[in-house]
């Protein structure tokens, strides 16, 4: 394996906050653009609330003259629909060009597997205007991507974290065409473990893995940077951490050091990327020097609301629905560790139940035909209170629904001898 180059020294700041004159240039496209954001009589930052999931829904549908659509991944059962205009599309593949073009400098051929939105809609293009041929998978299944990139022989492979995961075990010990020399992953968090064995398995150092972190409406707003190791957020956009007292309802506050992250964009015309709300958990935003002045972060630690990563994003609100249809007052916990998906649910498996769940999330269901993704691991348990209890789970809050989502794997232990339900 190549060895990893040292990392250049940044300065650094404990500058958190928005400057006045960048507050100032928000509210000013508020204004420009929509309006209604800024409410009646409002003219500056302050009057701007944080736009959360419902405050922005209504923002889904709207119809923009000379605009494409990209849709989301349909994390809440229905996929969102998002206007891009033609001089939003040129500011995005600019700002790809430019974060790519020095990095990819004597690559050749791109590998491109993505399922959905902007960027999978964009990543092409990028990749042609850098001179690269291009293979791009879309949605095949997981031997046909092996057969292409052993074939094609690509030096650059751009693709979710999942997905270089299942890539690199079906590839095993093949020799390659030619060396991957380059690896850009795009959509859940690429954790350390994996980053690891896809390097190894190429031979790569770390600054030759470029991990990107956005959102279909936004599209990239992060990378990690192959000199600091941080992730640089694009010129353009401007990340705030959300005061406490202005998360939505039911949205708790990160631990010391992290910070629910909003974004604002003045490039954004079509839809109003204004005080954004992510509802991811980063740490350690700040300013810093590395190269430019910028916002930077270290890490994405995870999502603050019902959203979880396997493949795409996949919300439990369907999930949470269709328990409640069979088996109503059931309890139920999600696992969510490594991009994958662990459910176990209290009471007998109702017959029709899987098919049904394939139903409501069809792009996992469909990743998942295609040995994108692993199968969600099901577990039907009636003695729902032995098993809380084994893993320190709360069986009821104050009278309220508890929160469903784990942040990590299921222990096996916590089933021994909770037989699953026929």
């Amino acid at each position: 394996m190549s060895t990893a180059p040292a990392r250049t020294p940044v300065a650094e700041s404990t500058d958190t906050a928005l400057r006045e004159d960048e507050r100032t240039a928000i509210a000013e496209h508020a204004r420009t653009c929509f309006p209604g954001l800024l409410g009646e009589g409002g003219s500056g930052f302050d009057d701007l609330a944080v736009l959360d999931g419902e405050s922005a829904g209504r923002w889904y549908q709207r119809t923009v003259d000379g605009a494409r659509y990209f849709h989301s991944s349909g994390t809440s059962g229905q996929p969102k629909r998002i206007p891009w205009t033609p001089a939003e599309d040129d500011w995005y593949v600019g700002e790809k060009h430019q974060l790519f073009s020095d990095w990819l400098g004597g690559c050749r051929r791109g590998f491109i597997s993505l399922a959905v939105g902007h960027n999978a809609g964009s990543a092409h293009l990028v990749f042609e205007q850098l001179g690269l041929a291009v293979h791009d998978a879309g949605l095949t299944t997981l031997a046909d991507q092996r057969e292409a990139v052993l074939s094609f022989g690509p030096d650059v492979l751009y693709c979710s974290p999942t997905t270089l995961d299942r890539l690199v075990t079906a590839l095993g010990d093949a020799e390659l065409l030619r060396p991957v020399r380059r690896i850009i992953t795009n959509g859940e968090v690429l954790f350390p473990a994996l980053r690891r064995r896809a390097q190894h398995r190429f031979g790569l150092a770390d600054d030759a893995v470029i991990d990107t972190y956005g959102s279909t409406e936004i599209g990239t707003l992060a990378a990690s940077c192959p000199a600091c190791g941080r992730y640089h957020f694009l010129d353009g956009l401007y990340p705030e951490a959300v005061p406490v007292e202005d998360l939505p309802a039911g949205v708790r506050a990160p631990r010391a050091g992290c910070a629910v992250l909003a974004i604002s964009s003045l490039k954004r015309t079509a839809f109003p990327i204004i005080r954004f709300l992510t509802y991811d958990v980063i740490e350690g935003l700040r300013r810093t020097s590395c190269g430019t002045p910028r916002f930077t972060f270290d890490r994405v630690v995870g999502r603050c609301d019902d959203i979880v990563n396997y493949g795409e994003l996949f919300s439990t609100y369907e999930l949470a629905d269709l328990i409640r249809g069979w088996l109503p007052g059931a309890g139920w916990f999600v696992f969510s560790e490594c991009n994958d998906l662990t459910v176990v649910v209290e009471g007998v498996e109702p017959t029709g139940f899987r098919d049904e769940l394939a139903q409501r999330y069809p792009l996992h269901s469909q990743m998942v035909d295609l040995g994108l993704l692993p199968a969600p691991d099901l577990h039907f348990v009636e003695q729902f209170d032995v098993f809380t209890t084994r893993a320190n789970l709360p069986r009821a809050l104050g009278g309220k629904d508890v929160r469903r989502v784990v942040p990590s794997g299921l222990d096996e232990r916590w089933l021994a001898d909770l037989a699953p339900s026929p």
